[in-house]
């Protein structure tokens, strides 16, 4: 069966690359961005980020089982503009899951982002996670709920026709028994073309993880766990009073690599897989049918579904995964600072002839309030 799918999709794959593609879910909604306008210079804000969930992973397999994320997320912070390319960020973090009487995470946030022209420098806490927009199965969605901080050095340069976001987040210090954690990553592109009913993206996506560190009171090995995805983009608009606004298909090849292979699966340390995405952007909401096929395929933070490997049990593989998803997502914007969104996405295990389902709702309140603006001598 892995055959005749491969086959199949590899034909629909070139027949569709002429066409159509987009990259990934819309997750624009669940961004923190790092903005900076010039008319903000020498004023303070007081900006909320804050993120109510519920989802609900109904997994019945080996590799990844199934699990329920409930709770919030408070993120308040001064934001100053001492000039009018620089912005400075300071303020807390909280997570709380429910069902417990404390909080799971509280953490301080501070950051300093530096623009010249189309390029700009964050030091601090980043402007990452899902705003990166990776592929799925190079960065789980679930992570925005559970490790939503990242902390490092990070360059953004955009302009029309080319985007870079390149980024290091220092995860977890070297101490003794443990091992230092660093994630790095790359997403790129260019875009060849871009009309207003057209536009064609070349992307290229990359992640590493490194785990290690130099020093002797550390006995496990070293792993660098490399992920790399390319593929095509293109988007054709109908526009905005049209039921179907936008038309998308995406199709990315991706390659994995361990340079130090886990025990346990000593064949798992080089990987392939083709993610296949096709979506109607509705007025109703996001109608997006995924499929994928992986072939000893393993991500540093990418999404349990894709992998190869088991996320807890790292002893159970499976050298094929091939999946069908079926996703609908809706955001409702309620007012300027409040958006809920919704989203079903119901998967098929073609090994196991399986269906399994997630659900999720997802509540935005992100307001800014101006304090003051300084003055000048």
């Amino acid at each position: 069966m892995q055959g005749r799918i491969f086959a199949l999709l590899g034909f629909l794959g070139l027949a569709l690359l002429k066409n159509v593609a987009f990259a990934q879910l819309d997750n624009r909604v669940f961004e923190d961005s790092l903005a900076i306008t010039p008319k903000n210079a020498q004023k303070l804000y007081l900006q909320v980020h804050n993120l109510n969930f519920v989802k609900n992973n109904e997994y019945f397999n080996d590799i990844i089982p199934g699990y329920t994320l409930f709770g919030y997320q408070l993120k308040p912070r001064l934001v100053y503009f001492p000039a009018k390319n620089v912005r400075v960020d300071a303020g807390m973090y909280v997570l709380q899951d429910f069902g417990h009487n404390y909080f799971t995470t509280i953490a301080p946030v501070f950051s300093v982002k530096f623009k010249k022209d189309s390029t700009s420098l964050t030091l601090g806490t980043l402007q990452g996670n899902l705003a990166h927009r990776l592929i799925e199965p190079l960065y789980d969605f679930d992570r925005v709920m559970t490790n939503r901080l990242e902390n490092g050095l990070q360059l953004i340069h955009h302009k029309p026709g080319w985007y870079l976001d390149l980024w290091v987040d220092w995860q977890t210090a070297m101490r003794r028994g443990v091992q230092e954690e660093i994630f790095g990553g790359l997403h790129t592109y260019v875009a060849p073309l871009r009309t207003h009913s057209i536009r064609v993206k070349v992307p290229v996506q990359f992640t590493i993880l490194h785990q290690g560190g130099q020093e002797a009171f550390i006995a496990k090995p070293i792993l660098n766990t490399m992920n790399l995805a390319t593929g095509l983009q293109v988007h054709f608009n109908f526009g905005k009073h049209a039921f179907v606004q936008q038309l998308r298909l995406d199709n990315y090849v991706l390659a994995s690599q361990a340079a130090e292979v886990t025990i346990g699966q000593p064949d798992f340390d080089n990987g392939r897989a083709f993610y296949g995405n096709f979506t109607l952007a509705t007025r109703w909401g996001d109608l997006m049918g995924s499929i994928w096929l992986g072939d000893r395929f393993n991500s540093a933070q990418g999404g349990g579904l894709y992998r190869s490997t088991g996320v807890t049990n790292k002893t159970y593989t499976e050298r094929h995964r091939d999946i069908l998803l079926v996703r609908y997502l809706r955001n409702f914007r309620i007012s300027p600072d409040v958006t809920f969104s919704f989203r079903l996405e119901p998967s098929y295990d073609f090994n196991h002839q399986k269906i399994e389902v997630a659900a999720g709702l997802y509540l935005h309140y992100t307001p800014r309030f101006f304090l003051l603006k300084a003055v000048s001598n």
